[in-house]
């Protein structure tokens, strides 16, 4: 069992700027309450060599590049112009939200609606970030979902007037202090099971449940609902790159859901490291761990997602076209980057000849 190999590799869950904490210059001994307290207000830098080295060492031939909290379209929209081979990006309305934090603009729907609007008119995104639609907007307390719904709704709406992709973040982790409670959108962080209706209500709309339901730990408590939206509505995907080899049977053999229905996306760069633990099932699984501290190398997340991916194309005897939709296919066509392949014809496909 080695790395799982495809004509066409696209992780599609990349973040390509690092944090920068700056804990002395702070004056804040290094803690996980001040980490989870600050990392909104964290400064972000171009991480992009890191990422093209890994990209080169492991086959990769593209990413889907998105901001996280601290993280700036803009830096985003400039790595995609170096290296439009290599890059496309989704945006997530980050500058706007910056200034709600520093209280220079008063958060609206509206207002934020607006600026998604306009980066998606740019023609530098492909679509809006799982952290876009939970809006990481400071709230007393989380809304019910009937007025997230509400919220939410508006931003898919921009999402159908430019059609792109929406992803949606699933699943969480369980080292750093107060990680399950960063649901500073609403209950359908915990309720993965609430996208039903988004996509009810937008069935025009391709939807990525992001991780899976799968971010961290090894509890499967989230993903069980994930597969249930996927399987129930057409336009809804999973992206899989933090399933461990056996997570992928499920899918897999779901009639509704199957090979065609998942992308590989692995969250590269948000420094989850992977946990081992001999003679568990699973073995290894990704989260962070308090005991080993807060991960100041680079996680290698290529590595461990394609050796989990080729296991299970090996236990699960999965044909090879198949396996290729998973690891680039799907994406291409989700996101539409059919001008970036080298040559058409390279993902499955068949045409409907009348038996008689």
């Amino acid at each position: 069992m080695g790395l799982a190999k495809g004509r066409f590799i696209i992780d599609t869950h990349v973040h390509a700027q690092r944090h920068a904490f700056k804990w002395k210059e702070r004056g804040i001994k290094p803690n996980w309450a001040k980490l989870a307290e600050g990392m909104p207000q964290v400064e972000a830098y171009d991480n992009s060599p890191r990422l093209l080295y890994d990209m080169e060492i492991y086959g990769v031939n593209m990413c889907v590049i998105m901001p996280a909290f601290g993280m700036t379209d803009e830096i985003d929209a400039e790595i995609v112009k170096a290296h439009p081979d290599k890059f496309v990006s989704l945006c997530g309305g980050t500058d706007y939200l910056k200034k709600v934090r520093e209280g220079t603009v008063k958060y609206s729907i509206e207002g934020f609606c607006e600026e998604l609007d306009r980066l998606l008119s740019t023609g530098l995104y492909v679509g809006l970030g799982e952290g876009t639609l939970a809006g990481r907007v400071p709230r007393e307390k989380p809304l019910p979902w009937a007025e997230r719904f509400e919220e939410i709704s508006q931003m898919m709406e921009v999402a159908r007037k430019h059609k792109v992709v929406v992803t949606y973040h699933t699943g969480t982790l369980s080292g750093y202090a107060g990680a399950r409670g960063l649901n500073t959108g609403g209950e359908e962080w915990r309720n993965p099971a609430l996208a039903h209706d988004l996509a009810s209500s937008f069935p025009d709309l391709t939807i990525i449940m992001c991780h899976g339901g799968m971010q961290g730990w090894w509890s499967e408590m989230y993903m069980d609902p994930v597969l249930h939206v996927a399987a129930a509505h057409p336009n809804v995907y999973l992206e899989t790159g933090l399933y461990w080899a056996e997570l992928y049977e499920k899918p897999l053999r779901d009639p509704n859901i199957g090979a065609e229905k998942l992308v590989w996306g692995t969250d590269w760069g948000a420094s989850i490291p992977q946990q081992w633990v001999p003679g568990f099932k699973p073995g290894s699984y990704a989260d962070q761990s308090r005991q080993q501290g807060i991960p100041a190398h680079q996680v290698d997340y290529f590595g461990w997602s394609l050796r989990q991916l080729g296991k299970a194309a090996d236990i699960f005897d999965l044909p090879q076209d198949d396996l290729n939709l998973i690891m680039g296919g799907n994406a291409v066509r989700l996101f539409k980057l059919e001008d970036k392949l080298p040559h058409t014809r390279l993902f499955k496909q068949y045409l409907n000849i009348p038996q008689t």
